[in-house]
């Protein structure tokens, strides 16, 4: 496990200072093109206002949307204790604590740094897991929250923003000043697309890196295993996931065979890798554009 946890974290480092130098780079091929224009200057503060008000209203705007309430010790003494213990392993602070009235099993975490960091857990979360599933969902969370995963994922951000406006303004411009408007804005969505595609990969890879992390915390990759196909199952087909929360989320539904399912019920973790590892649904196009890999690519993950 350490060693899967060490791969990750070298891809993670990997891609993020990838994420990033592209942002740099994109800045720095922009000043030289324009030579300090006033329109691309203009782009660039654009794009980090809206990554400013972004990163200061985002907590605000995730209870808001979620309805999420916060929780004292006196109302949930055993959550808040499994929190503070998962929170002191991971040598960070303890997060605050809330709850959402919503019968979908699900849980997130959001905040803008470790200090700020909330944990919010649907009531059917603790419905349709047992306490040893639970403790592994909020050691994810605890992971998302160890690894920064947040305040990441919301300066990447700004990559397919930047790229948009950059190409937009760079196709737009002409030497016999007969720009091509079309061909500008077709460049420019197509920029986005590809900076988006690299800022999902690097949402999923998140995503494998805090799973790990709970298995890795609680010694035993079962119970994060269980949970995610409860979860997942627990979703029914014909709800929809609110779509502005579910980048967020532990999982968004789908992604597992009946077979998964039932070999969740044996408790044994050979059968279940074996069912895994037998099912041959896969994610096709819309893996690319997802920002959680499918139940069943975590779960292999996960048990191999």
């Amino acid at each position: 496990m350490a060693t899967k946890q060490g791969s990750l974290q070298l891809t993670i480092w990997l891609t993020t200072a990838l994420v990033f130098a592209l942002i740099a780079g994109i800045f720095a091929v922009g000043m030289t093109i324009f030579e300090g224009s006033v329109s691309f200057v203009a782009a660039v503060a654009f794009s980090l206002v809206l990554l400013a008000l972004q990163w200061y209203l985002g907590p605000v705007i995730v209870k808001w949307i979620s309805s999420a309430k916060e929780i004292g010790e006196q109302q949930a003494p055993e959550l808040h204790a499994t929190v503070a213990a998962l929170a002191s392993d991971a040598g960070i602070p303890k997060p605050k604590l809330y709850v959402v009235d919503n019968q979908t099993p699900n849980a997130f975490a959001f905040g803008r740094t470790q200090k700020s960091a909330g944990i919010a857990i649907h009531t059917g979360l603790l419905r349709v897991l047992d306490k040893e599933e639970t403790k592994a969902v909020l050691a994810h969370e605890i992971g998302h929250i160890k690894h920064n995963d947040v305040a990441v994922m919301t300066l990447a951000s700004v990559l397919p923003v930047m790229l948009y406006y950059v190409a937009l303004a760079t196709l737009g411009r002409s030497d016999d000043d007969r720009p091509n408007p079309l061909a500008a804005f077709v460049g420019a969505i197509i920029a986005q697309t590809i900076g988006q595609l690299v800022v999902l990969w690097l949402s999923r890879q998140r995503e494998y890196y805090a799973d790990a992390h709970s298995a890795e915390t609680m010694g035993d990759p079962m119970p994060l295993a269980t949970a995610l196909v409860k979860i997942t199952y627990g979703i029914p087909k014909d709800v929809s996931v609110n779509p502005a929360m579910s980048t967020l989320y532990i999982s968004s539904g789908g992604g597992v065979s009946q077979s998964i399912a039932d070999a969740v019920a044996s408790g044994d973790r050979e059968t279940l890798l074996k069912a895994v590892e037998s099912d041959k649904k896969g994610d096709g196009i819309f893996g690319a554009l997802s920002t959680h890999p499918s139940t069943a690519k975590r779960l292999k993950a996960l048990l191999s």
